[in-house]
């Protein structure tokens, strides 16, 4: 077995296991990131690669950044408000959605599940799958295509890692992940920006 087909081999499980291990092995209270995030540092660290390559870099914290950012949280919640959402609602019954009920009649939980959730899909999410999983498969498995086909599968794989909020959600993950692809990850790869798409997710 040659060096590259091991380093496929190595680069499949590494995403497989990301996707996952949440799932399988649930952890308390979002812990399961901690492992996660372990586990992309190591490779990364193996491949020689740090978290500033792949646009998390502290200068890129700017004025524009956050504007950038921002502007673009509102076209996604108009979007999601005032078309998806409602064209779900009317072709389909929608089921109730549970995940969060815990969060009813606690103020300090909802506060605490905000700072995990911007936490969990600003930092943690971002990171993983269009800082670590796209560029893994624009630099590997996707090497020899253009790279929208690196966008559109690490889209595919963060819609399946939101099964857990049924269909309905797994397609807006598909959708949240096919407009940060291509509009946000744009800007990304033109200016080294990764913080647009976590800085969106403080709404």
């Amino acid at each position: 077995m040659n060096n590259k087909i091991q380093k496929n081999i190595k680069e499949i499980l590494s995403v497989a296991f990301l996707i996952l291990f949440p799932h399988f092995f649930p952890l308390p209270f979002y812990s399961y990131t901690i492992i996660c995030f372990l586990c992309t540092w190591i490779v990364l660290k193996k491949e020689g690669i740090t978290f500033n390559s792949l646009g998390f870099s502290k200068k890129n914290l700017t004025i524009y950044a956050l504007a950038i950012g921002s502007v673009s949280a509102l076209v996604w919640i108009c979007f999601m408000q005032f078309l998806y959402i409602p064209v779900i609602k009317n072709l389909f019954t929608v089921p109730d959605y549970t995940e969060y009920n815990f969060i009813r009649n606690s103020f300090s939980t909802l506060i605490m599940t905000l700072i995990a959730a911007w936490l969990v899909g600003g930092l943690y999410e971002e990171i993983v799958f269009r800082g670590f999983i796209q560029n893994l498969l624009e630099k590997g498995l996707f090497k020899a295509y253009k790279v929208y086909w690196s966008i559109v599968v690490t889209s595919i794989l963060f819609a399946l890692y939101h099964w857990q909020q049924d269909v309905f959600g797994v397609i807006a993950a598909l959708l949240g992940g096919l407009y940060w692809g291509f509009f946000i990850g744009f800007l990304e790869k033109t200016f080294g920006y990764l913080f647009y798409p976590m800085l969106y997710l403080i709404r």
